[in-house]
């Protein structure tokens, strides 16, 4: 580009990245300081040392963050940033295709304003996330569907549906209609089409890296995928299959009614009708452009809806673009009975009305619960969790920060993974070496029920528990604790005589009965500015429960001091 024509793009583009700057300025402004919830943890340690996530792996986020959480700064901030520079260059994005669409300035303000402060994307743009990611993807792909004048452009699309492939698979709902859509609209010859799976094939194969970074020896590996097969496994999701498309009937209506609702609410449901009545007009002006919408949004709700896990909101993501899309057709018909000043004072009424539902600003729970169930942790002590929001910052915390490295810190619902268990090898080789023999006999088995073949269920379980008692015979000297927000039945096998004692958030296990006060003013956990979503408020019903606990147990043995102390957090929370 020369000289010249930068300062021309600028002014041809000048609303475009002013508009740009203000969502960054939110975005900035609610941005989480630390890890939070859910998978926050775990993708901020797999981007720090260039490393696997969980299926499927997301090894396009993952380069992409590497280079971010390298940046001056403390990682999780940076990454967290990355998330909403992703959605702010989607917002610009979409605002072009808009103005494509109205010719118009106006217009496209308030769609981008409902796009990038709906829930559904301010809240994953705040904290560090993959899906920020594939919504910019998604749109750059609509983007280029609408500005498509000759095959370089098909080949750049095929390329990057590739690409989307390897962020996540959501993007599977729109790849098939939009290849469809080019072909019968666009009408590439057969070369462009064989070129076009070339392209398609190059974007596709950066899931070589997961393999690749497995063998050339990742700190953090999941799934061990060391070879093709396994390689498909993690790619497909295989772990998590169980939960896909296994739903009955009842909860699939109930799902979808769920899916909705959730759609609508972020239309704030007054815009709704709007975007229905922009499909009227696509259908009577741009019938291909009207079937390709529907399909995008009919693919994207067959998947969500038969996908049964709780944090399912982020996938609806696709289904909630191709509705700004037809919101933008849907304003355009209405703007002429609105004042500009209207259309102004809604577009910067959006973020002011979904803020407090948004927020993650001053927010540090998510880390300060992680660091809360060690940080009274006697040294090399071992600490088995059952729940993930407590180990997964806790990956961040040992391999960000290099805290705690002294810990053992196993989640035990991995452990029914091979790779997990060769993770822990590599981790922890002093504590590895003393479990080998029954780790080595519940991997026989383990082998067996990984790879399909005949084994019986009662071995497996029995070795299991073998393997965690191994576990706490290893570490009772130094000392062991569980924390475990529910009862579980495979915690209650190990070794059930020992007494488990309130300590804090975790239980400590030994083999007699004594006296564990906590002391509670080591404690930091505090409430957050704005509980807004039900995670955080789960987990805070978890330590209010945990509090309770020790309360109860700190005045059985009279130490009515300390329970004085968590009673007075306890109220704080």
């Amino acid at each position: 580009m020369s000289r010249s024509s930068l300062p021309a793009l600028l002014h041809r583009h000048a609303v475009a990245f002013g508009l740009g700057l203000f969502i960054l300025a939110l975005y900035i402004y609610s941005l989480c300081p630390d890890v939070y919830l859910i998978d926050s943890g775990e993708l901020a340690a797999v981007s720090y040392t260039l490393g696997i996530a969980h299926p499927t792996g997301y090894p396009l986020y993952t380069l992409i963050s590497y280079f971010f959480a390298h940046l001056p700064g403390e990682p999780i901030r940076n990454l967290n940033l990355l998330s909403a520079l992703f959605s702010v260059c989607a917002a610009v994005f979409l605002f072009m295709i808009a103005r494509q669409i109205t010719r118009d300035a106006l217009i496209p303000l308030l769609a981008v304003s409902l796009f990038a402060f709906a829930p559904i994307i301010w809240r994953v743009s705040v904290t560090n996330e993959v899906y920020p990611l594939t919504g910019l993807l998604i749109v750059i792909l609509i983007y280029l569907l609408n500005n498509m004048k000759d095959d370089r452009a098909f080949y750049l699309a095929m390329y990057l549906i590739g690409l989307s492939f390897t962020n996540h698979m959501m993007v599977f709902s729109l790849a098939l209609p939009l290849l469809v859509y080019v072909i019968v609209v666009h009408r590439p010859g057969r070369r462009a089409i064989s070129l076009g799976l070339v392209f398609l094939a190059l974007g596709l194969s950066l899931y070589l890296y997961v393999m690749a970074r497995t063998s050339g020896g990742a700190r953090l590996a999941w799934g061990n995928a060391e070879n093709l097969q396994r390689l498909y496994w993690h790619v497909s999701g295989k772990q998590y299959q169980v939960w896909m498309f296994s739903a009955s009937i009842t909860q699939v209506l109930k799902n979808l009614i769920d899916g909705l609702r959730l759609l609508a609410g972020n239309l704030l449901y007054v815009f709704a009708a709007p975007s229905l009545l922009g499909f009227l007009v696509l259908y009577r002006q741009h019938r291909g452009q009207f079937w390709l919408l529907l399909a995008v949004i009919t693919a994207n709700l067959l998947y969500a809806v038969n996908y049964s896990i709780p944090d399912i909101e982020s996938y609806y993501i696709p289904s909630f673009i191709m509705l700004t899309v037809s919101l933008t057709y849907g304003l355009r018909m209405l703007g002429k009975y609105a004042k500009p000043f209207l259309i102004i004072a809604a577009a910067l009424a959006i973020p002011i009305v979904n803020y407090n539902s948004c927020t993650l600003r001053n927010n540090h729970f998510g880390m300060d619960f992680g660091r809360a169930h060690i940080a009274s942790l006697p040294d090399s002590s071992l600490l088995i969790t059952t729940y993930w929001d407590i180990y997964s910052p806790l990956m961040y915390l040992r391999q960000v920060r290099q805290e705690r490295r002294d810990l053992v810190i196993i989640d035990k619902e991995l452990l029914r993974r091979t790779w997990y268990l060769q993770y822990l090898e590599r981790e922890y080789p002093r504590f590895y070496a003393r479990i080998r023999m029954p780790v080595e006999a519940y991997l026989v088995e383990l082998r067996k029920f990984e790879y399909g073949r005949p084994y019986q269920p009662q071995v497996i379980q029995a070795r299991y528990i073998d393997m965690l008692n191994s576990f706490v015979d290893a570490k009772l000297d130094k000392g062991v604790f569980f924390a475990s927000p529910w009862p579980d039945d495979d915690l209650n096998q190990v070794r059930p005589h020992y007494p488990r004692t309130p300590f804090g958030l975790v239980h400590v296990i030994t083999q007699e009965s004594r006296a564990a006060p906590f002391d509670f003013s080591r404690l930091e956990l505090n409430r957050p500015p704005v509980v807004n979503d039900a995670r955080l408020q789960y987990n805070l019903g978890i330590v209010r429960a945990r509090f309770i606990d020790n309360i109860r147990y700190l005045q059985t043995i009279g130490n009515h001091e300390q329970a004085a102390k968590a009673r007075e957090i306890l109220e704080s929370l």
